[in-house]
């Protein structure tokens, strides 16, 4: 009798069927695909960062089933095993999937970042990826360090070194994101416009100082070294100083 009723029953419990496909993603758009950080508002570069809104979308949909989960992955130029991000996207209906991120990179990390795209099924099956490229550049002009003063040229310690460059740029004061000197054992350095950091005098005129105690030093010429950068990474030519310690 018991085996009469298993046969009759249409819901009775058996294998799996071996033909279930995974998701199939279409449609993949986003936005934007090339950024030029030259023109980027001030805002959107905040402490030697980057950050570039992105939004994307894609249509998800599973011939056996309702789609899981779909994933997205930004990875940086050259980098192969290691993402940046890793989010889900947000079903918005009739099969699409959308979701809005923020891209945080250096200032200067130019290059193409690519987005990845995949989904799974609730029996864990992978679709095909889809993808796309979101290029970072610069098309403007780097910064020009004009010259560097040491005050004074010549040094007999123990004493006070004050180092300026006078430095501009074609977009603007504003666009300089940072002047650093190297010292000639080698460590760097900070130099700042901002009227009140290391003896400096009058904040946003482009004169980038730093200033230093020197109780003792090796007699002899010592040659520093300057660069500026700008909020897009571009950067200026390496400026040299000479200083004589008597």
């Amino acid at each position: 009798m018991l085996l009469a009723v298993i046969a009759g029953c249409d819901t009775a419990p058996g294998p799996e069927p071996l033909d279930r496909r995974p998701p199939v993603l279409s449609d993949f758009a986003y936005a934007p695909r090339e950024v030029d950080l030259g023109t980027l508002p001030p805002e959107q570069i905040v402490g030697g960062e980057v950050q570039v809104p992105i939004t994307f979308s894609v249509v998800a949909q599973d011939p056996d089933g309702p789609v899981a989960e779909v994933t997205y992955l930004i990875k940086a130029p050259l980098e192969v095993d290691r993402a940046l991000e890793v989010g889900t996207m947000t079903a918005v209906g009739e099969g699409r999937y959308e979701a809005t991120t923020t891209l945080r990179v250096p200032v200067g990390e130019i290059g193409d970042y690519a987005l990845i795209v995949y989904a799974v099924d609730a029996d864990a099956r992978l679709s095909n990826q889809v993808r796309g490229t979101v290029s970072l550049f610069s098309s403007g002009e780097a910064p020009v360090i004009e010259g560097v003063e040491a005050i004074p040229d010549t040094l007999r310690p123990p004493g006070e070194l004050v180092l300026i460059a006078t430095v501009s740029d074609p977009d603007g004061l504003e666009n300089i994101a940072q002047v650093v000197g190297r010292a000639p054992a080698g460590f760097v350095f900070q130099m700042f416009d901002d009227g009140q950091s290391q003896g400096d005098a009058a904040a946003g005129d482009g004169r980038f100082t730093a200033r230093f105690d020197v109780p003792s030093a090796t007699p002899g010429v010592q040659t520093f070294s300057f660069q500026a950068t700008d909020r897009s990474g571009l950067k200026s030519a390496v400026v040299t100083k000479d200083v004589v310690i008597e």
